[in-house]
């Protein structure tokens, strides 16, 4: 059987009522596996998830196209009126998120307990 595309990328967990996914990899660069790995998160909210924590411990840097995907994550778990944060965000991660200003739209956190408390 052959593994989805976006399984070397992400971990999914179900905890409680909530649903954590955990990044594998230190970056992730290929367009493809963007779109797969951004296909999988969207299909998370539309089977009904609604409350999402996005840990990055593993996470050294982001694309912009990668970055998008993030935005439209969170916009769609909103229209679902679901919450997702995020946790485990590396310094030089969070720089380039707060030149983006995404922590203006969503929360971050320090580790996953607590963005679990949060979520």
């Amino acid at each position: 059987m052959a593994q989805a595309p976006y399984q070397p990328f992400l971990e999914v967990t179900p905890v409680g009522d909530a649903t954590v996914v955990r990044f594998t990899r230190r970056t992730i660069l290929d367009s493809q596996a963007i779109e797969a790995v951004g296909e999988h998160l969207l299909q998370l909210v539309s089977k009904g998830g609604r409350k999402f924590v996005l840990n990055f411990a593993r996470v050294e840097s982001l694309t912009s196209a990668m970055l998008g995907k993030l935005v439209t994550l969170y916009r769609r778990v909103e229209a679902a009126e679901g919450h997702l944060v995020f946790c485990k965000v590396d310094p030089f991660l969070m720089q380039i998120f707060k030149v983006c200003d995404v922590p203006q739209l969503i929360q971050i956190y320090g580790e996953e307990a607590e963005a679990l408390e949060h979520v």
